[in-house]
């Protein structure tokens, strides 16, 4: 049981719904998954799995500015599942390929050089001078490493305390999670792999049961996370931002669910401006963009109609012109279209983002200033691997 208000018996944390949301940059693409380096979000006990409605309509958060966009596929391991999760410099890019950390320069993939022990994992971001981050897993324990890596380095090098790191901005500093008192996990902060700060909530930590990540960090300082709090009796998850400047507890990203209501907001990333992107969680995700000073409800993008209602924004442009995202329509029927990887440009509709194979499925996970869409797309017209996920870059004809 977790301590909560004098007298109060606490519920556990229930079981968390992992959500991937990784942060990726352009110069620095973020990523915010849901991950062991994720937001941990509460489901809600009243969520079933139901499909949501169809056709739904919406404010939109996109158009015009992205015509034309061409998918290129990378280099992989072998594996069946392979991702861009960061973009760096033209040319420059990052993710996971057969289980372990990779980069690519071009189309040519690289092992991130780890250390002995059959560990596998991931690169979550990388900043425009070449520093990756991401996340170790170790065989066998279930036990996580935050790690950093510059281009041409020899090795990883282990971040002290981290448990993931989850972005880093252009002056190096890197935000993931740390483990705190007890099995406890919270944000922290590094710098030339070093502890910078400890990130902090308002109320006792027992509200949100001792745990709350950090997910993004722009190059204002700004940071976003997320965690389960306490409230009214019930676990609800929130999104959660630490604003630049001096350190001080965080906000929480509104509307707060109340009790009984059962959803949870989920943060993915930031832009330089502040605009935060990520989804509501209840039985599906909607797409939901919150803006600064943070203190209205947040503005809800539109899917597709032919791709159901569900959908998830998993990263903006530093410049806030693009935010990419998917719609895994996973109640298609026969003759419906799969998932599909969008991509939302300021002032206009969602676009979806050519397949490799028109049964195949894609989702897109980073996205940069100059309009290269990061992410994976599978359905190759190979009948020995249909479920292969391939490394995918497009590329906007007018990007950003």
């Amino acid at each position: 049981m977790i301590a909560g208000r004098p007298g109060e018996d606490v519920p556990p944390i229930p079981a968390p719904q992992v959500v991937v949301l990784r942060r990726l940059r352009t110069a620095r693409v973020l990523v915010a998954g849901l991950l062991t380096a994720g937001l941990t979000v509460a489901a809600g006990p009243t969520a079933t799995a139901t499909a949501p409605p169809h056709g739904r309509t919406g404010p939109a958060t996109g158009s015009a500015g992205c015509a034309n966009p061409v998918p290129r596929t990378l280099g992989r391991l072998p594996g069946s599942f392979a991702v861009v999760r960061a973009l760096g410099r033209p040319g420059n890019s990052a993710g996971s390929s057969g289980g372990v950390p990779v980069y690519w320069t071009g189309t040519k993939v690289h092992r991130v050089p780890l250390p002995p022990g059959n560990l596998s994992g991931e690169v979550t971001a990388v900043n425009r001078h070449g520093l990756m981050v991401g996340t170790l897993h170790h065989p066998g324990t279930g036990a996580t490493s935050a790690f950093s890596f510059r281009i041409g380095g020899s090795g990883v090098k282990l971040l002290p305390g981290g448990t993931a790191a989850n972005d880093v901005n252009d002056s190096g500093v890197i935000a993931g999670v740390t483990t705190g008192a007890g099995s406890g996990r919270t944000g922290v902060l590094w710098k030339n792999n070093a502890v910078l700060r400890h990130l902090t909530v308002d109320g006792s930590t027992g509200e949100y049961g001792g745990a709350f990540t950090a997910v993004g960090i722009n190059d204002a300082g700004t940071v976003i996370g997320g965690g389960s709090r306490y409230v009214g009796g019930e676990w609800v998850g929130v999104g959660l931002v630490w604003k630049a400047g001096p350190p001080g507890h965080a906000r929480t990203l509104l509307p707060e669910a109340a009790p009984g209501e059962g959803y949870s907001s989920v943060a993915a990333d930031i832009s330089r401006t502040g605009r935060v992107v990520g989804h509501r969680l209840f039985t599906w995700g909607s797409p939901v963009l919150w803006d600064r000073p943070y203190t209205r409800p947040p503005t809800e993008a539109a899917v597709p109609p032919e791709l159901g209602a569900e959908g998830y924004l998993t990263a903006i442009s530093p410049n806030g012109r693009l935010t990419a995202g998917y719609a895994p329509n996973r109640w298609a029927g026969p003759g419906e279209e799969s998932g599909a990887a969008l991509v939302w440009p300021t002032g206009g509709p969602a676009i979806k983002l050519p397949r490799l194979h028109p049964l195949g499925t894609a989702e897109a996970h980073a996205v940069a200033d100059d309009g290269r869409i990061g992410g994976y797309a599978t359905g190759l017209p190979d009948p020995e691997e249909p479920e292969t996920a391939y490394p995918v870059i497009w590329r906007c004809a007018a990007g950003g």
